[in-house]
Formats: C-alpha cells, structure tokens, sequence
C-alpha cells in the first residue's frame, strides 16, 4: 500500500476484524461490522485496490486475508497526525509544536523543505 494511500473510517474497521481473526468472508464481516453486504464488498474493493487485502478462495468461500500489517497502518496514521498531510502539511501535531518553540527560522526552513522534498518521491 502507499503511503499516500490512506484508509478511510470504514476500511480500518474491517481492516482491525480481519487483524484480529487473520480473514474473513465477506458475509462475516457485513455481519461484524453490521453493514449491507454489498457495502462491505465495496468496502473489500477499496482495500484490495489499495493492496491492504487480498482475496482467497477457501473451499466454496471466498476469504479476504490482511496485506497490510497493523503496525504499518499505525505508522502511517500516526506520521498524518504529525505531518498534517490531510490539510498540506501546516496544520499536523509536529507543525504546530515546532511554530510554537524556539526553532532557529533557518531551521524551520530547512525542515519544510524536507517535508516538501519527501511528498514529491
């Protein structure tokens, strides 16, 4: 999955069912997550598109197993929360944090232009 590519409230609620029970039908987690079917199964698309599952065939099932490990969804989560990536870059926890302190202006420079250069690759 991309970095760029992030998981919307719906795919992490069925991306943490399929954590914790290692895979699922899609009637399980319509079932868990108390949504239609077919919600569910677009759902599934989104998270197979982006990488995060993957879809097996398991005797007359079909079963959708994680891709995508906790720790790098956490990762990432926590990397927008403290990037501000969802409002460019000037509004993350970090940013906020770093203008509020003695930061050299040089400094604060420099480190925007990493931030700048790392969304470009």
């Amino acid at each position: 999955m991309s970095q760029s590519e992030r998981l919307t409230d719906d795919e992490n609620a069925t991306m943490r069912i399929l954590w914790d029970r290692g895979g699922a039908s899609v009637s399980e987690l319509a079932m868990a997550t108390r949504q239609p079917a077919d919600a569910t199964l677009a759902v599934l698309h989104g998270l197979r598109r982006k990488g995060a599952v993957e879809r097996q065939q398991a005797g007359r099932n079909i079963v959708y197993r994680p891709c995508l490990n906790r720790e790098t969804a956490r990762t990432h989560a926590l990397g927008r929360l403290l990037c501000g990536e969802d409002a460019g870059g000037e509004t993350g926890l970090g940013v906020v944090v770093l203008r509020e302190s003695d930061v050299d202006p040089k400094d604060w420079a420099d480190l925007q232009a990493e931030i700048a250069q790392r969304r470009k690759a």
